[in-house]
Order: structure tokens, then C-alpha cells, then sequence
């Protein structure tokens, strides 16, 4: 259950012979009695059972004679950590110029989004001279020529439904004596 409330802004507002109009998105929800209620001034929503279908924008709309006025809230279901990925080594090194291979196994529960950030930057399969693979039971990042800007941590950050995890994997490299 969500409680979405707002109260008439202004010393001694009236709203009185107003119409109070409550969205989702852009769905007027005023009237859906099984989803929702609203309170009798009409300032209260009250989200029968929230799940996270029910996230989302909710506007409330009042409107006294020629003059309106509009609160906007997201509603959200708090995000929790679960056990959703573990580096499959907590360590990597490299050769400078070498490939760069880190992982993050899968331990189940529903992901929605899975990223990584090396050394601070969000890290896309777009960039030049890097691989994202996403399995079924793994997730692998490669930097096909690694350099030593490259050392520090990389974190994979997993989203789910209403959950969160990270994995965060140490890198090390070495300078390429080969010349």
C-alpha cells in the first residue's frame, strides 16, 4: 500500500466546489476503485497494493472555477540488494597492450539492466576496442588492448525488480617490456 498525499498550498485556500482530477501518467485514475482510492477532500490517493507495475508518474489536477493548479510525484518501490551477480575473480591483471577480460557470474532473480563503470566511467559495448557479452550466466567485459590507464577497479552493477547488486573487480597491470 502507497499513500500519495498533497496538501491546498496558499493561507486559507479553498477548494471547496473544485474538481480534483488524480493521473498515472497520463490516465485519469480518479474513478478506478479497485486500483485506488481517493480521500473525500480528494488531496489523498491511496495505492491499494503497490507493486512495481504501479511505479511511476502520478499528477493531481485541481481545478476551482478558472483557476488550476498541479502536484506531480514519482512513486517507487525501494530498491533493495540482492544477491543478482559475484565476480568470477575478485582480481585481474594485464599486460599493457594485452586483452583485458573481467566477469561477473549470474546467481539468478530477474535483471532488468546490467552495466559496468571502470575507474569511475560508464563503460558502453559502443566504445572503441571494447566487448560486452551477456549471457544467460554471465556477464564479460573485454578492453581488447589494455593500457595502464586502465588499472584501478571496474564495478558491474546489476538492476532488478526493486533490487540492486555490485560487483566490484580490482585490476592490475604491468608495462609491456617487449620492444
Amino acid at each position: 500500500k502507497a499513500v500519495v498525499s498533497t496538501q491546498s498550498t496558499g493561507e486559507g485556500a479553498d477548494i471547496s466546489g473544485g474538481v480534483v482530477t488524480w493521473y498515472a501518467g497520463n490516465d485519469d485514475i480518479t474513478k478506478k476503485v479497485k486500483l485506488y482510492t481517493v480521500s473525500d477532500d480528494g488531496l489523498t490517493l491511496t495505492i491499494k497494493s503497490m507493486n512495481t507495475m504501479r511505479e511511476g508518474d502520478y499528477k493531481c489536477r485541481v481545478e476551482v472555477g478558472d483557476k488550476s493548479s498541479e502536484a506531480s510525484f514519482e512513486v517507487s518501490l525501494p530498491l533493495r540488494h540482492e544477491d543478482l551477480i559475484e565476480p568470477v575473480k575478485d582480481s585481474v591483471a594485464f599486460i599493457e597492450g594485452g586483452k583485458l577480460v573481467l566477469e561477473v557470474k549470474k546467481l539468478g532473480g530477474v535483471i532488468k539492466e546490467i552495466y559496468w563503470e571502470c575507474n569511475g566511467k560508464r563503460i558502453s559495448a559502443k566504445d572503441e576496442g571494447i566487448k560486452i557479452a551477456n549471457g544467460k550466466s554471465l556477464n564479460r567485459l573485454t578492453i581488447l588492448s589494455a593500457t595502464l590507464d586502465d588499472v584501478g577497479s571496474c564495478v558491474c552493477t546489476a538492476n532488478g525488480v526493486g533490487t540492486f547488486d555490485t560487483a566490484e573487480i580490482k585490476i592490475t597491470g604491468e608495462e609491456n617490456d617487449v620492444t
